[in-house]
C-alpha cells in the first residue's frame, strides 16, 4: 500500500472514529434531556384541569372540550410535600412551558437540580432568592435555562418574532393564593451582569424610566400600557448573543 493510500485511510478513520465519538455524546445528550422532560411531564400529570370562570363542559363523557377554555388547578399542598420550595407554577399554552415555580435561598441551587432536589443540568424555573414568595415585589425575576431541546424557558426565544407575541401576549401564572395573568410589553437581549434587571426602584420616575427604555429596545412591539401602580415580572434566560447575554421578557402582573 503507498504512502498515499495510507493517508487516505487514516483520514477515513479518524472521520469514523469522530462520528461515533459525536453520535454517542449525542445520543447521551438526549438521553439527559429526556430524563428531565420525563421528570417534569410527570408532574404535570399531577395537575388537575379545570374549566375556566364561566366556562361549562357540555360534553357527556366528562373530558375537556377540546374548544372551551381550560386552566391547571394546582394543588399545592400535596405538591409541596414531593417539590419543598415550590411558589408557583408558571405555564404557557400550546409550549413546553408548563412548570413549578420554584425558590431557594439562593439563585446558584435550582440552576443545577430540578425541583425535587435531584442533580440535574437542566435545573428547575425558579424565583430570585430576595423576591417575596407571594409575588408581591414591585420588579419579580423569574430565571429559567434554555435547552437543547427547546424545553424550559427555550420557548422565550420566539417571542423575537412579533408573529409569536401577537399569538402568545400573556402567560399564565398560578400561586397558593392568587392566579395570575402575565401581560408581556417587552423583551430585549442584555448582559447578565451590567443589564440585570432592577429589583427596587427610587420612585415612580425610575420606575417609568425603566419602562420606557425596554419598550425602545423591545424585539417585540406592543401596546401594553404599563403605570406607577403595576407590578413587572422579568422572565430571564440565556441566549447566546454574546458573552454572558441573557434575553429577558417583561410584562405586567395582573390577576386573573
Amino acid at each position: 500500500m503507498n504512502k498515499k493510500k495510507i493517508v487516505l485511510f487514516s483520514i477515513l478513520a479518524i472521520c469514523i472514529i469522530a462520528a461515533g465519538t459525536f453520535t454517542t455524546l449525542l445520543i447521551r445528550e438526549l438521553i439527559i434531556d429526556r430524563q428531565s422532560q420525563s421528570f417534569y411531564e410527570d408532574i404535570a400529570a399531577e395537575v388537575e384541569r379545570r374549566p375556566e370562570s364561566g366556562i361549562t363542559n357540555n360534553t357527556q363523557s366528562g373530558q375537556p372540550d377540546d374548544t372551551a377554555a381550560w386552566a391547571p388547578y394546582v394543588d399545592f399542598n400535596a405538591l409541596n410535600n414531593e417539590l419543598p420550595g415550590i411558589v408557583g407554577w408558571i405555564k404557557l399554552e400550546n409550549t413546553p412551558i408548563d412548570y413549578p415555580v420554584m425558590q431557594y435561598t439562593d439563585n446558584d441551587y435550582f440552576l443545577t437540580h430540578l425541583p425535587d432536589g435531584t442533580l440535574h443540568r437542566n435545573g428547575s424555573i425558579f424565583l430570585d432568592y430576595r423576591n417575596n414568595s407571594d409575588f408581591s415585589d414591585k420588579s419579580i425575576l423569574i430565571f429559567g435555562h434554555e435547552t437543547r431541546a427547546g424545553d424550559m424557558f427555550g420557548v422565550l426565544k420566539h417571542y423575537r418574532e412579533q408573529e409569536f407575541y401577537e399569538a402568545n401576549p400573556t402567560i399564565d401564572l398560578y400561586t397558593p393564593k392568587k392566579d395570575y395573568k402575565i401581560v408581556l410589553f417587552a423583551g430585549h437581549v442584555a448582559h447578565s451582569v451590567r443589564d440585570h434587571p432592577p429589583l427596587q426602584f427610587e420612585n415612580d420616575e425610575e420606575f417609568l424610566d425603566y419602562i420606557n427604555h425596554l419598550k425602545s429596545i423591545s424585539v417585540f412591539n406592543s401596546s401594553t400600557e404599563v403605570t406607577t401602580i403595576d407590578t413587572i415580572v422579568s422572565l430571564v434566560t440565556c441566549t447566546y448573543d454574546f458573552n454572558d447575554a441573557r434575553l429577558i421578557i417583561v410584562g405586567i402582573i395582573k390577576e386573573a
